[in-house]
This record gives structure tokens, sequence and C-alpha cells, in this order.
């Protein structure tokens, strides 16, 4: 759950402090009470009642009929002067319904109330069990993405043992710890039709199927994460002992693209597909956006709990697009500038209306939603006011032959918007793959790096490491890692000395964090 200034959730407090009178004409002093809403969800809400001079506290929760839902006291309490304050967390509510909220204050003869009403926010039918066990979100203190890639391989291009290297970390003394608490499933393109699943200037977008696919790879029958889920069964057996959480899936979440072909702006927007009632999303309306987003969330839900994981636990989602064009008056909401960078093409996109909703939806699930822009991409500086629930930053400095991508820059961005960063590197980076004389891409996708550069690539990834120490993140903000498509592994199983030193490197970089304890 949100904060209730970050959703779209309508609040009418009315603030009461009631004193019982006395029998003679003195001053009261029966119970004063003040009630302030906190968090608001779909199935949940805390609230926090401020007291004063009360022994027990009677809070009751009724719906529009006037039926009691919620009932909750807390009584020994101490009747101090003032400064006391009590939390309670409201359970068992309906998504988008407005309920009117009572604390109840007692002390001896006397009693004294307080009132509000909240409405929660939209969401889905119900919950599954993962879900109801949480109060919001659950925090991780690293991600990994794995990437399905633009085409289905065959045989599949996830193994157990490529899953494993991502979960168990054996260092160079030969100990083997947990690595990675949480995995992003990504790709940007449709696996069988090439189509785009984030927006693309000159790509055709995915439709239904296309979106549907996505989902199969990983949560399908016979999926990748059936192959991670027993990768953590072997890590358990190495380690000697479960993991000390659940391993956290975020999912992709294929962007809602507006155009068929977005580089023609006359091109179809209905072109998606239809729901299962028949109905035909037109992309052109924002509702028809966060309709189809919400679809998704619930076919990923509904596959996640039919697989019935043993060591896998849904996190939420992630937007792939890495750029987030939005409308000047959402920037003028937010008091800061804005450029026109920061608003191209807004009106073909609705990030602005959707993502919110995207992020309502999730937050009543108790799924977060999550984000990671490119270095200084449009939209980085408002995450939080979009709802979502953490974004790193790609500092891009790994392919940076230009020195287009200042790290200093990027951390002074990080630090000012509360972002955390992303370690980035590719197999360009790892001996044993490029010895046989192949090149690795730059940032522009150019055959540029051979062999020789590995020893200033190598410098640049720990540039990474050193920077997230020097600015006071270790041990405080979680961290992601982009690794190509199969670097990572291609590290660890690697016989040269040169990979496995920088393979031990990020694995105690990782590991030994204090946000693992």
């Amino acid at each position: 759950m949100r904060k209730t200034a970050l959703i779209p959730v309508f609040l009418s407090i009315l603030l009461l402090a009631s004193c019982g009178e006395r029998k003679d004409d003195g001053p009261s002093l029966g119970p004063a009470l003040r009630l302030v809403a906190g968090d608001v969800g779909a199935f949940n809400a805390s609230v926090r009642v401020q007291y004063s001079l009360c022994r027990e506290i009677v809070l009751s929760v009724t719906d529009f009929t006037g039926a009691e839902v919620f009932s909750e006291t807390s009584g020994g309490l101490t009747p101090e002067a003032a400064g006391n304050t009590l939390g309670f967390l409201i359970t068992g509510l309906r998504p988008n319904h407005t309920y009117s909220v009572t604390a109840t204050g007692y002390s001896g003869d006397r009693e004294g109330s307080a009132s509000l009403e909240i409405t929660t926010t939209r969401g889905p039918s119900g919950l599954y069990a993962w879900e109801q066990r949480r109060s919001s979100a659950p925090s991780f203190p690293d991600i990994t993405i794995i990437t399905r890639g633009q085409h289905n391989p065959n045989p599949p291009l996830w193994t157990k043992e490529r899953f494993l290297s991502h979960v168990l970390f054996r260092d160079s003394d030969g100990k083997s710890f947990w690595f990675f608490d949480a995995f992003l499933c990504l790709d940007g393109y449709d696996g069988l039709t090439g189509r785009a699943l984030s927006v693309s200037p000159n790509a055709h977008a995915a439709d239904r199927a296309g979106w549907e696919r996505l989902a199969e790879f990983f949560l399908g029958e016979g999926g990748a994460l059936e192959l991670l889920d027993d990768a953590v069964d072997d890590a358990a057996a190495a380690v000697g002992s479960a993991p000390p959480a659940p391993r956290y899936i975020v999912m992709a979440m294929p962007d809602p693209i507006m155009l068929e072909y977005f580089a023609d702006k006359n091109s179809s927007t209905t072109y998606w597909g239809a729901f299962d009632d028949g109905t035909v999303p037109d992309f052109s309306r924002a509702s028809d956006q966060v309709r189809a987003a919400s679809w998704y969330i619930d076919l990923c839900r509904s596959l996640f709990n039919e697989r019935g994981y043993r060591n896998l636990e849904l996190a939420g989602f992630y937007i792939i697009s890495e750029e987030l064009h939005l409308a000047p008056s959402f920037y003028s909401g937010t008091g800061l500038g804005y450029s026109a960078a920061d608003t191209w093409n807004y009106e073909y996109k609705h990030w602005e209306t959707v993502i919110p909703e995207i992020a309502s939806y999730l937050h009543g699930c108790n799924e977060g939603l999550y984000w990671i822009p490119y270095f200084l991409a449009p939209g980085h500086r408002v995450w939080k006011q979009l709802g979502l629930d953490m974004a790193w930053m790609q500092p891009n400095h790994y392919w940076d032959t230009a020195n287009q991508h200042p790290m200093a820059t990027a951390v002074t961005a990080m630090k000012n918007y509360r972002l955390s960063m992303e370690l980035e590197f590719e197999y360009s980076m790892v001996e044993a793959v490029m010895k046989d004389g192949r090149t690795g891409p730059d940032g522009s996708g150019n055959p540029t790096f051979t062999y020789a550069d590995i020893p200033a690539l190598r410098d640049r990834f720990r540039e990474y490491m050193t920077a997230f120490k020097d600015a006071g993140w270790y041990g405080v903000r979680p961290i992601a890692l982009y690794s190509g498509t199969d670097a990572l592994n291609q590290l660890a199983t690697s016989p040269e000395a040169g990979d496995r030193d920088i393979y031990n490197e990020l694995g105690h970089f990782i590991t030994d964090s204090s946000l693992k304890k």
C-alpha cells in the first residue's frame, strides 16, 4: 500500500476532540482523540489515533449501509496528558468502497470520539495466499535481470544450471552463499513475432497473444521459473539451509502501446485483440490501457498461483519502457520544471494517468511496481510521484567510450531523486568468451569491444561498486544487476583466473551487504 498522497484516494477527515462533561461547571477532563489516515489499499487501511486521557480505545468501521465490518479494542492504556499515538490496521475491506471509521476513547464514565471516511483503492476480486500474508509489496536487497531474449530458442534459453549461477554464489575459498534475492523476468519483444512489448518508435506493437507468450515463457507449465524453483532447491543443499526468505519474482509488464505502429500516428489503436468478454480495447483511451495492464497482471498472478512454486513469491511488476514522457500538467503539479525531452509525444502515451492507476491496482494486490530508467531518462525525477515502489538508474557507464555518461553525473541524479543503482556488464568483459576473437557491442549496438578491451571494461565495472560505496549506499539501498543474456553465468563457470576474480568481487559485493542480514 502507498501513502494516500500518492494514490487517487478520496479522504475526508473530520477531526473531532470530544470530552465528556463533568457534573459540575468545571473544565472538561475527559478523553480527547484525533484520527489520522495512513496507507489505504484495496483490502486494508491503516489509521493512527492520537489521544490523551484514555484508558481504552475502540475502533469501529462501518460500510455505506451502516453495517459494522471491523472492530478492535485496545485497553490497558495509560491516560497521560498528551503525546500518545496508537496505530490500527483495518482488514477485510473491499476494493473501491467508502467506509466510516470511528475511534471512541473511554476513561471511567467519560468518553470522546473522532471520525473520518476512507475510500479503498481499485483492486482485484481477491488476493492469493502469498498476497494475503503481506500488508504491502515486499522489499528485497538486490535483484538480477534474467532476459528471455528476443526470440524463443530451442532448446529453452534458461536451464537450471544457468539459474543456479544467479541463486548461489561460490567464492574463491569454496564457501557457498545465497546470491540474489529477487529476479526480474524481462523481454522487450514477443518471442515469436519480434513485435515490440514496449514503446519503440519504429516497431510493430505486440498484441494480446504476444503478451500471453511472455507470461507463459516464465510462468507457464514447464516454464523458466520452474527451473529457477529447482535451482533454489539445489542451492539449499549446497548452502545447507533454506533461503532466509522466498526468492522474489518481478514480472515485466508490456506497455499498452497506443498505436500499432508508433511512428505512424494514423495507425490502429484497436489492434491488440479482445478481452475475454469480447470487448475490444481502444488504446487511445487511458482507461482501456489500464484495463489491459490489469488484465495482464491478473493473468500472471493466476499463472503464478497455478504453478505452486516451492521457493518463489511474486513481488510485483516492472515497467519495460526505460523512459517515461509525461504531460506538462503533471510536471506543473510536482513543482518541477521540464523540457521538451521530458514531454516528447506524451499525448500518445498517457503515462501520467496509466502508471498511477496501475500502481494503485498493484498496491491493492500487495504487489509492487518497479522501474529502471536509463541514464537521466525522462521521468527519472518523478518516479515517486507516479506511485512506483522502487527505481534504479542505469549509469550506462560500462559502454561509455565517449565520456557521455560520467558516473559522477549519474550518482548526483540518484542522490537528488532517491534512485538506487543498476550494475551493468556484458559478455564483452568475459575473457573465456572474448578470446575466440568475437566483438562486443557498445551502447549503440556497434561491434566495438574486443579481447584487448577487457581490462578497461573490468575497471569500468568496478567503478560502479566503488561509486555505490562512496555514495554511502552500501548496505542501505537495494541494488540491481544487468549482465546481458548470460554473462554472469559465463563468469561463474569460466576457467579463466581473471574471470573468476571479478566474479568473486561481485559475489561478495552482493552477499556481504548488511541488507542481506
